[in-house]
């Protein structure tokens, strides 16, 4: 997943390194127009083709397929242009980009080692003269591909043990935070209420037992403003539409189900519990459809206006009736780990059993929202949240 911070960075490189070789290129081959103007038109293709696929916030931007698409006519386009001007091999720089950051480790090889050919094409130009040089063109395209392979490796191993170093801190961070508050808070009130047993009069016994309520009043509150500090880590950097995308994303890349992600309106007023709540009822949406749907598409929409906010994720899965209760509590009744073996939605009406769409429920009404769920066999689920303003 790449860091909201660098999007930037990663967005804008590609069309400046594109523009960098351009004029490079005006400047070298002006007046040999039967080798500029072709390579001024693979320029406008590469910068139109990343418009369209990368840049644009289209629907199909981020399904696996488009990636794949993309990338390899990204490549392709590349090679051409090396295979007319070799300095065109600088314009790997921004296809390496793309292949560390929007394709999914092991399939990132794939891509980092086409683009580290077409990077070793460019270097050994100068020995295509000559047939008989065609081992040191091969040995050039190898040492470029076991670079930047052995690159992309290292990586992911430090994307890993960074990951890990965060985990081992914040759980760290959050014992010491549980000792320094909730149980030292705790140890105050066994001792204050041990001292209210021993008390030898009425007064003092109801100092020592009310010293005990104003702990426990204290530490309540410091639970309280400790799970409200516990944002999910896809809400650190990013507001609600991005987590949601990268969610999505991620989702997408691991299941390999498309997903169409839909979002309208502002979402920079919504409130930290109301994006929380929805970032987590997504997350639990999607888990549902990837365990037991068995679709082959899906839609999450998320529109902001000055009514409130709407949350939906909709399948194309089996579906389920909503009102068949009697085969739910069937089921359930069978088997103690029924809700583990079955959909959360045959398995649960939402307003009665189920953990998963309980679950969501719960979270969405501590925010003043609803959840409704809608299914029919044969054609689906959505589920859809809607919270106030």
């Amino acid at each position: 997943m790449v860091d909201p911070r660098w999007r930037t960075v990663l967005t804008v490189t590609p069309y400046i390194a594109l523009g960098m070789l351009i004029a490079f290129s005006l400047g070298v081959e002006w007046g040999a127009w039967s080798r500029l103007v072709p390579t001024l038109v693979l320029c406008a293709a590469v910068a139109v083709w990343m418009l369209v696929m990368r840049t644009l916030p289209t629907p199909w931007r981020d399904r696996p397929a488009s990636i794949a698409v993309f990338m390899v006519v990204m490549i392709a386009l590349n090679l051409a242009l090396v295979l007319l001007d070799s300095w065109f091999g600088f314009l790997t720089v921004a296809t390496f980009m793309f292949s560390y950051s929007i394709i999914q480790w092991p399939w990132q090889l794939l891509a980092v080692s086409a683009t580290a050919a077409v990077a070793g094409v460019a270097q050994s130009s100068s020995l295509w003269e000559h047939p008989g040089n065609l081992l040191g063109i091969l040995a050039v395209i190898l040492l470029n591909i076991v670079i930047m392979c052995g690159l992309s490796w290292g990586l992911e191993l430090a994307g890993r043990q960074m990951s890990l170093a965060a985990t081992s801190t914040e759980r760290a961070r959050l014992a010491r935070e549980i000792h320094d508050t909730l149980a030292q808070g705790f140890a105050g009130i066994v001792t204050q209420l041990q001292a209210a047993e021993q008390a030898s009069d009425e007064s003092e016994r109801t100092r020592h037992t009310d010293a005990a309520l104003a702990l426990a009043r204290d530490g309540l509150a410091e639970a309280r403003r400790s799970v409200q500090a516990l944002r999910p880590a896809a809400l650190d950097a990013v507001r609600l539409p991005d987590a949601l995308r990268n969610v999505a994303r991620a989702w997408s890349a691991r299941t390999g189900i498309p997903i169409d992600v839909r979002i309208s309106g502002d979402a920079g007023a919504l409130r930290t519990e109301t994006e929380v709540a929805l970032l987590r009822t997504a997350q639990e949406a999607l888990a549902n459809v990837e365990k037991h749907a068995g679709a082959r598409h899906v839609t999450l929409r998320l529109r902001v206006d000055a009514r409130g906010c709407r949350l939906e994720v909709r399948d194309d899965g089996r579906g389920f009736d909503p009102a068949d209760e009697t085969t739910r509590h069937e089921h359930t009744a069978s088997s103690p780990h029924a809700e583990a073996s079955s959909h959360p939605e045959t398995s649960s009406h939402p307003e009665t059993g189920g953990y998963g769409l309980t679950a969501m429920r719960e979270r969405v009404e501590a925010v003043a929202g609803s959840l409704v769920v809608e299914s029919h066999p044969g054609a689906g689920t959505a589920i859809r949240v809607e919270v106030p303003a």
